[in-house]
Parts: C-alpha cells; sequence; structure tokens
C-alpha cells in the first residue's frame, strides 16, 4: 500500500486502541520513521510522501517536520507547500492566527458561521459538524513553532 492522504479529521488515539497496522497514513505493518502515538507513527515510505490532508489529523506529522524551521514565514511556506490552505487571522504578541481550511468548498459555503458572524445553532447537527472539519485554527510563533487546534 501507500500513503493515504487524511481528507477529514480521523481521531488518532482511537485509531492507535485497534489494530490498524504500525503507520497511520498506509495501515500497514512496518517500520517507523516517527511515532507519535505510542509505537505507532508514519513509516518512511509515507513520510516521503506526505502531503497534508486535514490539518488536525495531521498534526502530529506536521509539528514534527516543522519543527526545524527558524521563523513564522519559513512555516507558512512549508505549510503551503506541503497542501494546507490557509486564511489569516490575525496577530496579538508576536502570534500570527490562522485558519486551516480542510475542506474549501465546505468552508466557502459556511465562512459566514465560521466567522461568527451567523450563529452555528442555525444549521442542523450533522451540517454543524461537517463546518467544524472543515478548518482548524493554527497558531504559528515568531521562532516557526506551531499549535494546531483540534
Amino acid at each position: 500500500m501507500q500513503f493515504r492522504k487524511k481528507k477529514t479529521y480521523e481521531d488518532v488515539y482511537k485509531w492507535r486502541r485497534h489494530n490498524n497496522g504500525t503507520c497511520f497514513y498506509c495501515y500497514e505493518d512496518k517500520p517507523i520513521a516517527y511515532a507519535f502515538v505510542g509505537e505507532k507513527g508514519i513509516c518512511q515510505e509515507c513520510l516521503d510522501q506526505f502531503k497534508i490532508g486535514h490539518a488536525g489529523t495531521d498534526r502530529h506529522i506536521i509539528t514534527y517536520l516543522t519543527q526545524g524551521l527558524k521563523s513564522r514565514e519559513e512555516t507558512v511556506e512549508w505549510l503551503k507547500k506541503h497542501g494546507l490552505k490557509l486564511t489569516p487571522n490575525g496577530e496579538k504578541n508576536g502570534v500570527h492566527y490562522y485558519i486551516a481550511v480542510n475542506n474549501l468548498g465546505t468552508f466557502n459555503t459556511y465562512c459566514a458561521i465560521i466567522y461568527g458572524d451567523i450563529d452555528i445553532s442555525t444549521v442542523n447537527s450533522d451540517t454543524a459538524k461537517k463546518i467544524m472539519d472543515s478548518y482548524n485554527e493554527i497558531e504559528i510563533f515568531k521562532d516557526g513553532s506551531i499549535r494546531i487546534i483540534y
């Protein structure tokens, strides 16, 4: 098998509890290049092919792969290069806030709810779940470090 891009939120801790292989991305039992939940994580083959699909699902590997970057600008460029769409969402005390778009169609359709102009209670619970899954908030610090809120 090969790398499978995560397009919706998948709980890595729930996956770990099941016997679905050692690699979170191909679900095969392979030696792990980087472990992020116990002895499980991502194999070298998937690491070599990695593209961001869902920022919340991919948060462990994103944090690992960006740890050597030295500035906010480097981190932003790396995220974009690896497939993440970012929308600036303000800055405070040197921390830049972004919205990471996981599903552009849903994000665009419901941006008024996402930005708080319309209350999320105006849609049913299934739609609200799709809206919440369509983006993640990300904080990128001056030194390039990152925090993904899921």
